[in-house]
């Protein structure tokens, strides 16, 4: 095994863990001891939420949290920052040391091609998401599919935060168009003829295989992992959302970390000149205010020298049931506020606060709260029972086929449809007529052994299966193009719960719990990692759940995980 496959070999890159290749110059490093008296060498590169972020050698990285730090030593970090060019407004500006290496050299997948990219019309990322591949490997093209979803997923929970790009290996020009087209990739790809000067990225190419690899747009390593097979990519999934939680402004837990580095640095920053408060911390939360019809919260908060908040609320342009200004002026008097800077020194001031409710989107709060989910505990449930498979007509299901894979393997377009408006009969009513319909869903209590009739001239056997990883196959050697099969589980949760289903499926997939629908989805694509998130209500003790696949061609399947809400 060489290097680079040994530094990925455990799935994830730890910080402080070395990639060995050709060594770069380091500049700038010096010593540095945090407040418990841990000692180590590096040179900031930059701020990331509460933490600041250190290059410890040429492919090492660590972050260290803000309030680790002396007042003397928050300078030290501040002064050598000043001297980076700032985080710019446009990708194509940018002037970080991995960001940088993208102006001019990434192309887009548009219209079925790959064309040029523009960087002008979005800013900077502060994270980079470093894909590498094959298109001569099943491990790039699983790689690729599963990243799809979740790049998507980032980018409309923490738009401008994070780009991707994607770098080919052992790749010619046609292969290389080949997989990022055939995979729909949503993120930059590099140029081929112009990825091997791309020297900041290329460290983290491996010679084969595939891998991911999560930048700060200095360059910095922060995450990694091999991403050809599911527990790395679920990994990588799980750390990428912890950190991104951690950087969060809307996350209290980093409040003390920003707050100490702006009372360290602003007195000497703003020494011959005034500087209005700054809010570090705001405590109200959208979600909560929603639920009681608030729509609108303004209000002037007079912040003391010393931080203190007394909140004016603002009525007349409020929208508060009279019930709760006592408490929301209680909850803004904990807003976390940087005093006011005169001269030097903190001084009293006052700040304009304004926070508009948006509309309900229980579609983005689920992926939210599936973000927020990465510590909660996984309730397995390995045993499955299998009623296949339902032979469907194929007539008018209509193929969109969009790349290949090497093995054979078609790659088809993600179609979801309203039912409402579709007029492929013969599909549609299999997705949408089950044979229990009269009985409900909930009726559906099998044994592995049990038969059961599905019209007049079918009769199928109950069969067990057992999942590996959450992934549980349907086909295995009946006939699987044209079909539809049933998935039934029954599992114990320990308390009455929220919870959320990680979910991917080949192809249209419906979920029954306890006999409710609650997911339906009608759809052609492989089973991904975590492409659908299905927020549930548990129920202590036992719960049924039902799945019911539909399959075209190739491929017939899914694969889940279960996160319980502590």
């Amino acid at each position: 095994m060489n290097d680079a496959r040994r530094w990925l070999a455990s799935g994830v890159l730890a910080l402080g863990v070395c990639l060995a290749v050709t060594p770069t110059a380091q500049a700038k490093a010096s010593n540095w001891t945090d407040v418990q008296g841990a000692s180590f060498r590096g040179e900031p590169t930059e701020i990331l939420g509460p933490y600041v972020v250190f290059r410890t050698g040429p492919d090492k990285g660590r972050r260290v949290l803000l309030r680790a730090f002396s007042k003397e030593d928050c300078l030290r970090i501040h002064a050598e920052l000043a001297g980076r060019p700032p985080r710019a407004e446009t990708l194509a500006a940018a002037k970080g040391v991995a960001t940088a290496e993208l102006v001019g050299h990434v192309l887009r997948v548009q219209h079925g091609e790959l064309t040029p990219a523009d960087l002008t019309n979005q800013p900077e990322p502060q994270l980079l998401m470093v894909l590498s591949g094959s298109h001569n490997s099943g491990e790039g093209w699983f790689m690729a599919g599963n990243l799809n979803q979740f790049y998507r997923r980032l980018q409309r929970l923490h738009p401008g935060l994070l780009e991707g790009v994607f770098l080919g290996v052992g790749h010619d020009v046609p292969q290389h168009r080949n997989i990022a087209v055939g995979s729909g990739m949503p993120w930059l790809v590099a140029d081929l003829f112009d990825q091997d000067s791309m020297t900041t990225l290329n460290r983290y190419r491996p010679k084969e295989g595939a891998n991911v690899v999560l930048l700060t747009r200095q360059g910095v390593p922060l995450l990694g992992a091999q991403a050809g097979e599911v527990e790395g990519v679920r990994t990588f999934f799980d750390q990428v959302s912890e950190l991104l939680w951690r950087i969060d402004p809307a996350n209290s837990a980093g409040w003390p970390d920003r707050l100490h580095y702006l009372n360290a640095t602003r007195p000497v920053e703003f020494a011959r000149a005034r500087a209005d408060p700054v809010l570090v911390g705001d405590p109200l939360r959208p979600e909560v205010l929603r639920r009681y019809g608030v729509k609108r919260v303004v209000a002037r908060l007079t912040i003391a020298a010393d931080g203190k908040v007394t909140p004016l609320l603002l009525p007349d342009r409020s929208d508060l049931p009279a019930d709760l200004v006592a408490p929301m002026m209680e909850a803004l008097s904990r807003a976390v506020v940087a005093p006011a800077i005169e001269q030097g020194r903190p001084a009293p001031g006052s700040l304009d606060y304004q926070l508009e409710v948006p509309p309900a989107d229980p579609a983005r709060e689920a992926e939210q709260a599936w973000f927020g989910s990465f510590a909660y505990p996984v309730l397995p449930i390995n045993d499955w029972l299998v009623l296949r498979p339902i032979q469907v007509s194929e007539q008018d299901f209509e193929s969109v086929v969009v790349g290949e894979t090497p093995e054979g393997t078609v790659i088809l377009n993600a179609l979801e449809v309203n039912s409402g408006k579709i007029s492929r009969k013969a599909q549609m009513s299999a997705f949408n007529s089950d044979w229990f319909a009269e009985t409900g869903a909930d009726s559906v209590r099998p044994k592995a052994g049990d038969q059961q009739r599905i019209d007049e001239k079918t009769v199928l056997t109950w069969k067990g299966v057992r999942s590996v990883d959450g992934y549980v196959e349907m086909q295995s050697g009946t006939p699987k193009d044209y079909v539809v099969g049933y998935a039934w589980a029954e599992f114990e949760s320990p308390r009455d719960t929220e919870a959320w289903l990680g979910l991917g499926s080949d192809d249209g997939v419906k979920i029954w719990l306890n006999g409710e629908l609650v997911h339906d989805k009608w759809i052609r694509r492989p089973s991904w990692i975590d492409d659908d998130i299905v927020p549930l209500h548990l129920n202590k003790g036992a719960n049924r759940m039902l799945i019911k696949i539909q399959n075209a061609t190739d491929r017939w399947s899914f694969i889940y995980r279960l996160r319980l809400k502590p």
